[in-house]
C-alpha cells in the first residue's frame, strides 16, 4: 500500500509525453500565430509556408484527442480548432488593412469559436470547466488583438511584451489540457 501511495506521487513516462505533447501544441501556436501576424502585415517571402504549418497544427490536436477519445470526437477537435485559427488569420487580414468594421466582426466570430471550442471541449472531459476554457481563450484573444495592433503600429517593444503574455496562457491552458487529459485517462483504468 505504502509503495502504490509513493508510486501516485510521479508522472509516468506516458503521462509526461501527454504533458510534453500538448505544450508543444500550445507552444507551436503562440509561435506559429506570431510568425503569421509578422509574415501576413510585413508581406515576407515566408508567408505561404507559415500559413501552411499554421493551417496544419490542428492535425497535432487530432492526434493527442485521437488517443483518448477516438477519432470521431479528434475530428471535431480539429475542427474547432481550425476554426479558431483561421479566425486569428481573419482578424489579423482584416487589422492589417486598418477596417474597422471588418476587425470588430472578425473579432466576435473569433469568440464564438473560442465559446464552441470551450464547450465542446468540457462536454468530453468531466475535467475541464467551460469557463475556464473560455477564461483562458478570451485572454488568448485579447493579448492576441492587442499583439497584432502593436505590429501593424510597429511598437516592437510592447509586441515582446505581448508575446511574453501569450507563452504565459499558452502554457496556462497547455498544462489545464495536460492535466484533464491524464485525469480523464487514470479514470478509464481498471483498480
Amino acid at each position: 500500500m505504502e509503495e502504490k501511495l509513493q508510486s501516485e506521487k510521479y508522472l509516468t513516462y506516458d503521462q509526461m509525453n501527454i504533458i510534453i505533447a500538448v505544450q508543444k501544441m500550445w507552444f507551436k501556436l503562440a509561435i506559429l500565430v506570431r510568425e503569421y501576424i509578422r509574415a501576413s502585415i510585413y508581406d515576407t517571402r515566408n508567408l505561404k509556408a507559415v500559413t501552411n504549418n499554421l493551417l496544419d497544427l490542428p492535425s497535432e490536436a487530432y492526434n493527442i484527442f485521437s488517443i483518448f477519445y477516438g477519432t470521431e470526437i479528434a475530428q471535431n477537435v480539429y475542427n474547432l480548432f481550425s476554426d479558431f485559427i483561421k479566425s486569428t488569420m481573419g482578424v489579423i487580414e482584416a487589422m492589417k488593412f486598418g477596417d474597422k468594421v471588418l476587425t470588430n466582426s472578425r473579432i466576435i466570430k473569433w469568440y464564438q469559436d473560442a465559446d464552441e471550442l470551450s464547450s465542446f471541449l468540457a462536454r468530453i472531459n468531466i475535467y475541464w470547466d467551460e469557463d475556464q476554457w473560455k477564461y483562458f481563450l478570451y485572454q488568448y484573444i485579447k493579448i492576441k488583438t492587442d499583439e497584432i495592433k502593436a505590429v501593424v503600429d510597429e511598437n516592437d517593444e510592447v509586441e515582446m511584451e505581448l508575446f511574453d503574455m501569450v507563452e504565459n496562457i499558452n502554457f496556462l491552458m497547455a498544462n489545464y489540457m495536460g492535466r484533464g487529459l491524464i485525469s480523464s485517462s487514470l479514470q478509464q483504468i481498471p483498480n
